[in-house]
């Protein structure tokens, strides 16, 4: 009886053995899939199998990234081989003894040998491993059952699930809470781009950007320099120390990214570390527009001595292109302020130049004059004039001041005062022009100069009497189809003073005849080809209208100027004089 008992219980106590076995390996799934808390399950993990072993030392290798294996938690071991990373190739895929692998084979079992670590169960899922469990020796020192060895394999691949999840789930938690983050600093620079665009005020917007790395980053110090044409100016800084030189600022704009300060390039012959990391700055972040660097932001270590990650360089870059492009608004919009305002006193000046110039023109009794004014900028050099002596003679002149707009304009005034004041005078037209030097030379000191050309018109006599000091060589066009070209005179006016003598000259005047007096801006005109429009083409021009009035013989000599630029920019003041003789 005793023996039929027995033969009748053997499989029911395999099937009891089986039982708890599953029993076993179903609450400890339970138990480590009922946390999402790494720790946790990690520990339970360790901690069930360690029991199972009776082995009082365990460890959890994950692998961190292809190849690469971090130690995540260690029981029995010493606590300082959490964190230690292994390179692990060749994974046995089953519960394996170390003491059988070899380090030539297997370079990395060296590790756990030291470690004394005997016995590791490799964790899979879908044939990829995710890490192993690593255990001391067992109490017993007895050799492991083919079931037991099957529990375990069970175990691990029950712990590979969990892990996974748990580190799935973890990652999800990191992604959600940057992307917290991300929500938080987007609606954190929406509000700050709302402030920066409220204002054009740089000083302003200056203290709302340090506002804004105090709050924000937390930092108490810190340096702000934008660019100020070719160079880098300081626009706020709290430092230890002085401040840097501009030289060593415009080295630190050739950086394109936000860096730290020790890791910075040194690429030149000014190294800015030290003196920037002694005056407690260890950060650097250009202020960009389309790439190319308008401004500096340098920072000291955040208060709570996080070190600066990568959401910090992000967060930091956004927050210096909002400054940035409102502090080239503004520049650009006090530019254009202070250009209307310039602009607009320009035309100011252009009225009152206009104003010195002869608005009607002497009437000379058998003669028919015409004169053109026609600046390259708002104001500019050219000058023409044509004044009535008590004796009924006429002074006409022209003349061009080197240089254009408002300085050249102020020097031409100048010669129109002097020239007036000195024709009540009555000296002979040389000993005139030679006061006009001397006082253009003391007024200038000889680093401006004026072409000039004025005659005296007798129309009693029909004589011309002239001096050139300089200028273009005037036309009389003969009404027998000769030229006579009006050279004589002397050295143009403004270069030396004294000791210059002025030869005046005179040459008579026929009915018909046609002077012509301009200024290189005519003869100089450029085409979109380069070439210059030239004498020839303007006696062509002459001589085609001779027939007509003074006045539309210059309308005619401007129109082939404009069609002989095409649309090119005019480049120099254009000023004519033609008188007519009846």
């Amino acid at each position: 009886m005793s023996m039929r008992n027995r033969k009748i219980n053997a499989p029911s106590i395999a099937s009891y053995e089986s039982h708890f076995e599953h029993t076993a390996l179903f609450e400890f799934s339970k138990v480590i899939n009922s946390s999402l808390d790494p720790k946790f399950v990690f520990s339970h993990i360790l901690l069930t199998i360690m029991g199972k072993l009776l082995s009082p030392k365990g460890m959890i290798v994950l692998e961190e990234s292809k190849g690469n294996f971090v130690i995540e938690m260690v029981k029995g071991f010493p606590q300082d081989f959490t964190g230690t990373t292994i390179s692990i190739t060749n994974i046995p895929k089953s519960l394996f003894d170390v003491d059988k692998l070899t380090v030539p084979r297997h370079p990395w079992i060296k590790f756990f040998k030291k470690a004394g670590v005997k016995m590791l169960l490799p964790m899979f899922i879908l044939d990829k491993p995710i890490g192993f469990l690593g255990f001391g020796r067992s109490f017993s020192k007895r050799k492991l059952k083919e079931k037991e060895t099957t529990f375990l394999r069970s175990l691990a691949n029950i712990s590979a699930t969990a892990v996974e999840k748990t580190r799935t789930i973890d990652e999800i938690r990191q992604v959600n809470r940057r992307l917290d983050g991300k929500i938080q600093e987007l609606n954190t620079l929406f509000e700050l781009g709302k402030e920066f665009s409220a204002s054009l005020d740089p000083e302003k917007l200056i203290k709302l950007l340090v506002f804004s790395l105090l709050g924000q980053i937390g930092v108490n110090r810190y340096l702000i320099c934008v660019r100020d044409g070719p160079d880098m100016k300081i626009a706020v800084s709290r430092t230890n120390g002085a401040v840097p030189q501009s030289e060593l600022l415009m080295t630190l704009a050739r950086v394109k990214v936000p860096t730290l300060i020790s890791q910075f390039t040194v690429k030149h012959e000014v190294d800015p570390r030290d003196t920037l990391l002694g005056m407690g700055l260890t950060v650097i972040i250009p202020m960009q527009i389309q790439g190319e660097t308008k401004g500096l932001i340098l920072l000291g270590d955040k208060l709570s001595k996080e070190p600066f990650g990568k959401a910090d360089f992000e967060f930091l870059s956004s927050l210096s292109s909002l400054a940035i492009v409102s502090l080239e608004n503004a520049r650009l919009l006090k530019e254009a302020i202070e250009k209307q305002k310039m602009e607009d006193e320009l035309l100011i000046a252009r009225e009152i130049q206009k104003g010195l110039l002869p608005s009607v023109l002497p009437s000379i009794p058998g003669m028919d004059i015409g004169a053109a004014n026609i600046s390259s900028k708002q104001v500019g050099g050219d000058y023409y004039d044509l004044i009535s002596l008590p004796d009924g003679r006429h002074i006409v002149a022209i003349g061009d001041v080197s240089g254009k707009g408002t300085p050249a304009a102020l020097l031409m005034a100048n010669l129109q005062a002097t020239i007036r004041a000195l024709v009540p005078l009555g000296l002979p037209l040389s000993a005139l022009t030679e006061k006009v030097n001397d006082l253009m030379c003391h007024n200038t000191g000889g680093t401006k100069f004026v072409t000039f050309f004025w005659g005296i018109l007798d129309h009693h006599e029909q004589l011309l009497t002239f001096v050139n000091a300089g200028h273009n060589y005037p036309y009389l066009f003969h009404s027998d189809g000769s030229i006579d070209r009006l050279d004589k005179g002397g050295m143009i006016l403004g270069v030396r003073k004294g000791l210059i003598a002025y030869e005046q000259a005179s040459v008579k005047l026929r009915p018909g005849d046609i002077l012509v007096l301009f200024t290189d801006g005519v003869t100089e005109a450029m085409s979109k080809d380069s070439i210059e429009y030239g004498e020839q083409r303007l006696e062509s021009v002459v001589r085609t209208n001779q027939a007509t009035g003074s006045q539309q013989i210059i309308e005619a000599i401007h129109r082939d100027i404009v069609q002989h630029v095409g649309g090119r920019g005019q480049s120099d003041d254009i000023t004519m004089m033609v008188v007519k003789v009846g």
